[in-house]
């Protein structure tokens, strides 16, 4: 009699290779938002993961900092995506572009993050470790788009770097925030206009009507 587990051998370490991958990704992102990139160590992570030793971290992904690099371009290929589709809309005959919906563009898909733990990881993250190196291709649009709104009044040297560090250090306080009490996450809608109102005040001038 003839048995069915050869063929199915090959499928299982694919899957196991898989899942492992996935494991790790997550408790490193759980890890670098709550102690720190400089603070994890490869050993915490595969221990975290329940791996035997680092030589599965490195395996998957060589390095921390690919880790890190990976968790961060995974985050910022969604966000981009939904950048894009809501400048989109603002390109639409009967939309109104000024400052205010442009950094409506700018903060919504960051604030959708705090709907999910893995989001809220990565604001935490990117909050320790700030860099403006390697903008998405519809955040750099969104970036000229922003400057062409000020019109008469662009953003003084350095602001556009105080806008994002406002940006995520006041998204990833948000974050913890709704970490340790879920129920303030009925004020978001509120946290998130505020917000926009300051980024507004930061950038200049208000619009004039």
């Amino acid at each position: 009699m003839t048995q069915g587990a050869p063929t199915k051998r090959p499928a299982r370490p694919k899957a196991q290779r898989l899942s492992t991958r996935e494991k790790i990704l997550r408790v490193a992102e759980k890890l670098f938002a709550r102690e720190g990139f400089d603070r994890v160590t490869l050993r915490q992570i595969a221990r975290a993961a329940r791996q035997r030793n680092i030589a599965a971290v490195q395996y998957h992904f060589g390095s921390k900092e690919a880790l890190l690099r990976e968790i961060i371009d995974r985050h910022r290929q969604e966000i981009d995506s939904r950048r894009e589709a809501l400048l989109a809309a603002l390109d639409a005959p009967a939309a109104k572009e000024d400052l205010r919906s442009l950094l409506r563009v700018l903060v919504g898909p960051l604030a959708e993050l705090l709907d999910h733990p893995a989001g809220r990881d990565y604001l935490q993250i990117q909050a320790r470790c700030l860099s403006l190196d390697s903008l998405r291709p519809a955040t750099r649009r969104l970036v000229e788009r922003i400057a062409r709104a000020l019109g008469a009044h662009p953003p003084k040297a350095g602001r556009t770097r105080l806008v994002v560090l406002l940006l995520f250090h006041a998204l990833a306080d948000r974050a913890a925030s709704e970490v340790r009490d879920p129920s303030t996450s009925s004020t978001r809608e509120a946290f998130v206009e505020e917000l926009i109102d300051a980024l507004g005040r930061l950038y200049g001038p208000p619009e004039t009507s």
